[in-house]
């Protein structure tokens, strides 16, 4: 079978199901009719693979949006790079509030990221940073006011330079910014 026939055979028996399953806008949204519809659904998988097989007959073409695909390629990679944050910020130790307003994670989804890392649970109350940690805590953080950085990747870059958790880091910057962070990844 070459990839047209594989191609063919996949969305008929997507057709198919969608069809069977009462979704009659997704077969027309691929350019089928009512009848053409009914007469695919009315055809045994057997049948179906033999229609598949038939793909000479240029009855399907694929066409990508080429605007929709780059959205779609764009969106995907903030979700990427999104998923790689969460990672990155509770392997350094951030806690569930951290993720709570950063991305909005639940604290099954948290547990659920925590299980996939093979992290332990969480540490319950952070350490209290000295003085000393304090104050540089507070220079990393005013040394990224100008670059444009969100505060996950904030809290990561103060994280690395000083080995301190994120979760002994965040009380702080929300003290000193009076929780004006929300929602700013």
């Amino acid at each position: 079978m070459n990839y047209q026939a594989e191609f063919a055979l996949h969305t008929l028996m997507y057709v198919s199901r969608m069809a069977a399953e009462g979704d009659f806008d997704t077969p027309h949204q691929l350019g089928l009719r009512n009848d053409q519809i009914e007469k695919i659904l009315a055809l045994s998988t057997q049948e179906i693979h033999e229609m598949a097989m038939t793909t000479k007959a240029g009855y399907m073409r694929i066409l990508f949006d080429a605007d929709a695909l780059d959205i779609a390629m764009m969106v995907c990679g903030r979700r990427i790079r999104q998923r790689e944050l969460i990672m990155q910020l509770l392997t350094a130790g951030a806690s569930l509030p951290v993720m709570r307003t950063l991305f909005g994670l639940t604290s099954a989804d948290t547990a659920n990221y925590r299980k996939y890392l093979n992290l332990p649970k969480a540490d319950g109350r952070p350490f209290i940073p000295n003085e000393a940690e304090q104050v540089k805590i507070w220079e990393l953080w005013k040394a990224t006011d100008q670059e444009p950085l969100g505060i996950a990747e904030r809290l990561l870059h103060v994280h690395r330079e000083t080995q301190i958790k994120i979760s002994a880091i965040w009380p702080l910057i929300q003290t000193w910014f009076a929780g004006d962070l929300d929602g700013r990844c």
